[in-house]
């Protein structure tokens, strides 16, 4: 029987995924779905601001994906709802499976370049960092979209292992969402 403690922290986990992917569908249809014209007329500065805040956001969330099960702080040990977390469970339980440690490998993979950026221009100023023109936390668009792939086979994989079943969270789009807004936003500039 699977533990409340490892449905709990994948659900957590999950959600977490979702979020990802929504910020990613927001990001991605907002300013790279050919709308740039339109935002740009609207308000580009505003919207420039915009994409800078929802990046920088979305790198530090997949970077939470990314840290160790644990961390220690102050002498109490933490635990961190990542995939060695979830891993670590899923090993205690005898559920992991070759198609969950695979996965969960190219995940880590995809971190390792990231996070970087986290630790260095992020989440802290880091002199050196700031000064130097290097590009940290750069991947291509084929190393992005395994990614996306992977953090929904992850979660399907997992879901599968511990009852709970897939969960596609590919699509986000709800009324009132960046399709709304866009199209208030064509009405009002065809108009004024």
């Amino acid at each position: 029987m699977v533990s409340q403690k490892l449905i709990d922290d994948f659900c957590i986990f999950r959600d977490h995924c979702i979020i990802i992917r929504r910020d990613y569908n927001t990001y991605n249809d907002l300013f790279f779905s050919g709308v740039d014209k339109v935002l740009n007329k609207t308000a580009p500065v505003f919207f420039n601001d915009i994409a800078e805040i929802m990046h920088r956001d979305w790198m530090l969330q997949v970077c939470k994906l990314m840290d160790p099960s644990e961390t220690k702080r102050k002498g109490k040990i933490l635990e961190n709802i990542s995939i060695g977390l979830i891993n670590s469970r899923l090993e205690n339980e005898g559920l992991i499976s070759d198609e969950i440690s695979s996965t969960a490998d190219a995940l880590l993979k995809y971190g390792k370049k990231i996070v970087p950026a986290r630790h260095k221009r992020l989440a802290h100023l880091d002199r050196d960092h700031q000064l130097s023109k290097a590009v940290l936390g750069a991947t291509t668009e084929e190393e992005l979209q395994n990614f996306l792939e992977n953090i929904q086979k992850y979660c399907d994989t997992v879901g599968r292992a511990i009852g709970l079943g897939p969960l596609d969270f590919t699509s986000s789009s709800y009324a009132g969402d960046v399709h709304d807004l866009l199209r208030v936003l064509r009405e009002y500039n065809k108009d004024a």
